[in-house]
């Protein structure tokens, strides 16, 4: 595979990463790895030649779980995304079904305040709330892109908010976290729960409870009503990756810069589970998805799991030898999966380290089949990345979003995310239509549709992409997309 850049560009983190904790030798079976004497390494497994041992401190899954597959629960109310990724177990999914005559509506450029490059858009009440790295809070009318208020907090804000009971909660570096009144940005109550770190997380809902850990360390359960502390957990390290939750929300999932995941009780903070040390570099951006019995985290590390060509449909075949040759003491990857009930690390499924420059992949969001949505290599190709959809059950790539032409595929060191729709799958560039094909993929009849470029200028523009990307918003008939320091909203009929 073509990984050189993203090798080039962590290079000088390797040894760091091996400090953080090394690979497993009995993470899973490796018997079936036998090249022969003359082709030692399995075809699609990016391998360390030393890595230093590392025992793994945790349980270990003896057998995958296999659960019925359908589309998310989804949120009641298309006219609505109410927090990242639109659920607590930020599945990215909604069931609206949208056309792809796309055009553009409205847009607001935020120069010289910027937007942090995960800010995804959040729409409640017919308003749409961004937050800026100078620390302003901005709720427009989500049709026109009036501007309703602004409210002004003590330090950037870094992430998305999160709405829900006639309320918008948001961390910020200043420490504190806050919530205002949608109509009118007053403030409701501001927590201030440290003095000297700050949020980059966003908020989550669910329980009964707001739900965010902080750069110190500490994970909290708020009330929304007042902001009291709940509970709180001090983790092993600095939480930079925002939570999630199981469908029932009863249970939260975070992770730590100790390389562990953790899972925790909503309602008191008891203990569910703590997972092992996961080895790779960091858990810094993003967030994890919870799917089908499944944790699945996307931490900074190098390496991917796959055939390093595909076929069109790929074959199934030739994945499952990559997966059944895998040897975790040689070969480092980049997404993870934990029993969501047990927290015993689960068996690896095909997935790429790609669309993304600097840091980790962004998780898949969850189509209306229950697949997940990830970057892949296309089709009889060594070199263009497009996308496929992998099913949690088999661990396999089911299909690849193709059609009879060169769409949908670009670099693979270009920053994306995806959103799922009841019959669309947009793959959006945070820098839009920078050498990676920006739109969306009908599942209905097989056809991409390119998103033309969007923004009103490139003023502060770099090309570093290291904060990551945002995915699109959908609600009511409209999808919300930030791209370079402005969102843009465009209609699809």
């Amino acid at each position: 595979m073509k990984i050189a850049k993203q090798l080039a560009v962590l290079a000088v983190l390797c040894l760091a990463m091996w400090g953080v904790g090394g690979l497993v030798p009995q993470m899973w079976s490796a018997s079936a790895q036998d090249g022969g004497p003359e082709d030692p390494t399995p075809q699609g497994i990016y391998q360390e030649e030393e890595l230093p041992e590392f025992l793994w401190d945790g349980p270990i899954e003896t057998e995958s779980l296999t659960l019925p597959l359908a589309a998310p629960v989804a949120q009641p109310d298309t006219t609505q995304w109410p927090q990242l990724q639109n659920d607590a177990q930020h599945t990215g999914y909604t069931p609206a079904t949208l056309g792809t005559n796309f055009s553009v509506v409205w847009k607001r450029a935020f120069q010289p305040e910027k937007v942090h490059p995960q800010v995804q858009a959040i729409i409640y009440g017919g308003r749409v709330f961004v937050g800026t790295e100078s620390g302003n809070l901005y709720a427009l009318n989500a049709a026109n892109g009036s501007q309703n208020w602004v409210f002004s907090a003590g330090g950037p804000i870094l992430n998305s908010v999160a709405a829900g009971d006639n309320r918008v909660y948001f961390g910020s570096m200043d420490g504190a976290v806050y919530a205002v009144n949608p109509s009118t940005g007053a403030q409701l109550w501001k927590k201030q729960l440290s003095t000297r770190l700050g949020f980059s997380t966003a908020p989550l809902l669910a329980g009964g409870k707001v739900l965010i850990g902080g750069r110190n360390g500490v994970f909290y359960a708020l009330n929304p009503s007042d902001g009291a502390i709940s509970w709180s957990f001090q983790a092993g390290g600095p939480i930079l990756m925002t939570a999630a939750a199981n469908t029932a929300s009863t249970t939260v999932y975070f992770t730590a810069m100790d390389m562990r995941v953790y899972a925790r009780s909503i309602s008191n903070g008891a203990s569910v589970w703590t997972s092992g040390k996961v080895p790779a570099m960091a858990f810094k951006d993003y967030y994890p998805l919870v799917w089908g019995g499944y944790v699945y985290v996307r931490p900074w590390n190098k390496g991917y799991l796959g055939p390093d060509t595909l076929s069109d449909p790929p074959s199934a075949s030739a994945q499952l030898s990559v997966l059944n040759a895998y040897n975790p003491s040689t070969m480092p990857i980049t997404m993870f999966r934990f029993n969501e009930t047990t927290g015993a690390l689960g068996t690896p499924i095909i997935h790429y380290w790609y669309q993304t420059m600097n840091g980790g992949s962004a998780p898949p969001c969850v189509d209306r089949n229950g697949y997940l949505v990830m970057s892949a290599p296309f089709p009889n190709d060594d070199f263009y990345i497009g996308w496929g959809r992998v099913d949690p059950n088999t661990r396999v790539l089911v299909d690849l979003l193709v059609e009879n032409s060169d769409e949908g595929n670009g670099h693979g060191d270009e920053t994306m995310a995806t959103t799922c729709t009841g019959n669309l799958i947009f793959t959006m560039h945070y820098q839009e239509q920078n050498v990676q094909f920006t739109g969306a993929f009908n599942l209905n009849n097989n056809t991409w549709t390119e998103v033309d470029l969007g923004k009103s200028n490139a003023e502060m523009f770099n090309n570093t992409q290291g904060g990551g990307a945002n995915a699109v918003s959908v609600a009511n008939g409209l999808f919300y997309h930030i791209s370079v320091y402005e969102l843009i909203v465009r209609s699809a009929n």
